[in-house]
């Protein structure tokens, strides 16, 4: 096998699951032939040859005496091997028209199937989300790494949402890994250009002789570098191979603070073996080390810098990012933290309260809505408004000003317009 992108793939523990096919069963003989070229495929590319007899016997076990339906069995062989191994890239998966299109895929020289491709497409390579946060913020969230061979636009696009920020999150909550070349070509951006940077040093079995590579910063990227910013990663429990690599280096290299939960422990790359025409094996082929410390997380997983619920870990997020130059006097800061700190203390305005916020002010109205409070001027004009706080609310479509309702003795008496200048206007209560 040739040095491609399949040997830097970290594939999610669920990646390999089979397309629906017709129900096939297999008697006790069968059973044993997939367990035997199973044990094959094993010793031609397991990275760790001492623990083959162990996965073998396990599997041996799974023999059933009667029949037993292919896709179930598969089933049963994935846990076995993950049990024997305590590893979570290990797949069994029961279709044979995946391993046809993944042999004449490889035929090709290409990586993945066309119809995985295809999938990847439909899905935008994995990014979810690409916009700026206020504050001047830059936030990208993607489920998957995808082949940048394949995705390099799409995801070079989602880059460009950061340039000129002060400071980029990246949310791998939900990521479930995929092509560790995706991670190295969004970390390349965090490196300004000419900066020689390591980001991962691994080993892998070709054709059972061991070799050795490292992957470095890329030279040149589409777009502008963000070499200076704060960085900040968000992990989940669900954070899992690609995902937790590209927050453990970052962390490692001390370019990102992680945020968020304890991730899923998967470190080692894979690669999918046909066992057979209808049997598709994902199996770990190498270990990956970060170049620092010479470490991994296999089985234990990215420990975040600040431990938090992986549901607050955006806001926590954004109030690291934003606190630091808030205190610095940033005002641009300053106004975007707040409703960050409200939102934090769960401060919310009840039903009760919008309705009792709802009336005639000097030139203005507020109306009440079936989702809060619509405001109303000059006959003409309507704006929605989002509550930030218990009397404070934003306003839709623009960042520049917000509300408060000025209360007198519990009462709503008024309505302050709050400029991120600094500037107020208040409007008296008129009903």
């Amino acid at each position: 096998m040739t040095m491609t992108r399949a040997f830097l793939s970290l594939l999610a523990v669920f990646a390999l699951g089979a397309a629906p096919v017709g129900a096939q069963t297999l008697d006790q003989g069968a059973q044993r032939e997939v367990v035997a070229r199973l044990d094959t495929a094993l010793k031609q590319n397991y990275v760790f040859p001492d623990r083959i007899p162990a996965i073998s016997a396990e599997l041996e076990r799974r023999v059933q005496a009667g029949p037993v339906e292919a896709g179930a069995f598969a089933e049963t062989l994935s846990q076995g091997m993950v049990k024997a191994s305590e590893d979570l890239h290990f797949s069994v998966a029961f279709d044979p028209e995946e391993v046809a299109a993944d042999r004449q895929a490889k035929a090709g020289g290409e990586t993945s199937t066309q119809a995985q491709r295809d999938r990847e497409r439909g899905a935008n390579f994995g990014f979810r989300d690409a916009r700026r946060l206020d504050g001047d913020l830059a936030y990208v969230r993607f489920d998957f790494f995808a082949d940048p061979q394949y995705a390099q636009e799409t995801a070079a696009a989602a880059m460009r949402f950061a340039e000129g920020a002060k400071g980029l999150i990246f949310d791998l909550r939900y990521n479930n890994g995929g092509v560790l070349e995706m991670a190295q070509f969004l970390m390349s951006y965090l490196y300004p250009a000419g900066k020689d940077q390591a980001f991962f040093d691994y080993n892998y079995n070709d054709k059972g002789v061991q070799l050795a590579r490292s992957q470095w910063s890329l030279p040149a990227v589409p777009g502008q570098r963000s070499g200076d910013i704060p960085v900040v990663v968000l992990t989940g429990s669900t954070s899992f191979s690609a995902a937790e690599w590209m927050a453990f280096s970052l962390q490692r290299l001390g370019r990102a603070t992680v945020i968020g939960e304890q991730t899923a422990g998967g470190a080692h790359p894979v690669t999918r073996v046909p066992v057979d025409d209808r049997f598709m094996l994902q199996v770990p082929f190498g270990q990956i080390r970060d170049p620092i410390k010479g470490q991994d997380f296999e089985g234990v997983g990215v420990t975040p810098d600040l431990a938090v619920p992986a549901s607050d870990a955006l806001l926590v997020a954004q109030k690291f990012l934003l606190q630091s130059r808030a205190e610095a006097g940033d005002a641009d800061a300053r106004w975007a933290l707040v409703p960050v700190e409200l939102a934090l203390a769960g401060q919310a305005p009840s039903a009760a309260d919008l309705d009792a916020a709802a009336g005639a002010y000097e030139g203005r109205t507020l109306v009440r809505t079936r989702g809060g409070l619509a405001y109303h001027w000059r006959d003409r004009f309507v704006l929605a408004l989002d509550p930030i706080g218990k009397d404070l609310f934003a306003v839709q479509g623009t960042d520049d000003y917000r509300f408060r309702l000025v209360r007198v003795r519990g009462a709503v008496a008024g309505l302050e317009r709050l400029e991120k200048s600094g500037e107020t206007t208040t409007y008296r209560r008129l009903d």
